[in-house]
């Protein structure tokens, strides 16, 4: 448990949070209508949250339609680089260097979002994953394993805490592996997501600190393509230290 005490989901801040992913995900936005369908709630109740969401520039209402407003982007400005910053262009020279598609990804509360994905695709059902920012269970990716182990331990112990509720074998196994997720910088998934899927996990830093991870993926057919994830996370490796040099 962490020293705040178990992190329990709240109802209204779910709620708020659905609120802005369902604008985020809306280009020509939402009305109250579909927001109270899609959080499950009456519409009154959405209709005050909404209300105290545009009065902050969370959202932004044109024709009884609501869509993301600049808040979140400016709270990403006032604290700084918190989100990993790697062009299209860049990502694609990483995935030609590792000779595997590579996904950015980040950690967003008890899930591994992908931000963005650089090469060509070779699993295709995997790519609205990637394109629509899907949310994957923490402890099912290679990602959001390797991003949980680098939480800070304070909160990482929280975030363990509510996922046990729901998943504790998946708890008690990543807590066996931690030591070497840390000691190694790496994260491995033989089919904890997909059944047909390997994957491994780097990080993505920004000084000391890491902000992202990036996902190597082939289709899983043995213990060869871990062999090919290893060798490719290698050369990728290299090729970012080159670059700070």
């Amino acid at each position: 448990m962490s020293e705040h005490g178990q992190r329990w989901r709240h109802r209204t801040v779910d709620r708020v949070v659905w609120i802005l992913e369902a604008a985020a995900r809306a280009p020509g936005g939402v009305t109250v209508a579909e927001l109270a369908r899609t959080v499950g709630a009456p519409a009154s109740s959405v209709q005050d949250l909404v209300n105290g969401l545009v009065a902050t520039g969370f959202l932004l209402e044109q024709r009884r339609r609501f869509r993301l407003g600049p808040a979140p982007h400016v709270l990403n400005l006032i604290a700084g680089r918190v989100v990993p910053r790697i062009s299209q262009a860049e990502l694609n020279e990483l995935s030609r260097v590792a000779g595997t598609p590579v996904l950015l990804t980040v950690r967003v509360g008890l899930d591994a979002v992908h931000l963005a994905r650089g090469g060509e695709d070779e699993i295709p059902r995997l790519v609205p994953l990637a394109d629509e920012h899907m949310a994957r269970p923490l402890l099912r990716t290679a990602a959001g394993r390797l991003l949980l182990a680098f939480t800070d331990e304070a909160e990482r112990g929280g975030l363990l805490d509510e996922l046990a509720r729901h998943d504790p074998e998946a708890v008690a196994e990543f807590r066996r592996a931690l030591p070497a997720i840390r000691a190694s910088r790496i994260s491995r998934s033989e089919g904890l997501a997909d059944p047909e899927v390997s994957a491994l996990a780097i990080p993505v830093t920004d000084g000391p600190v890491v902000t992202g991870a990036l996902v190597l993926m082939h289709q899983r057919r043995g213990r060869s393509e871990r062999l090919r994830l290893d060798r490719a996370a290698a050369r990728l490796l290299a090729h970012i230290q080159e670059g700070r040099t």
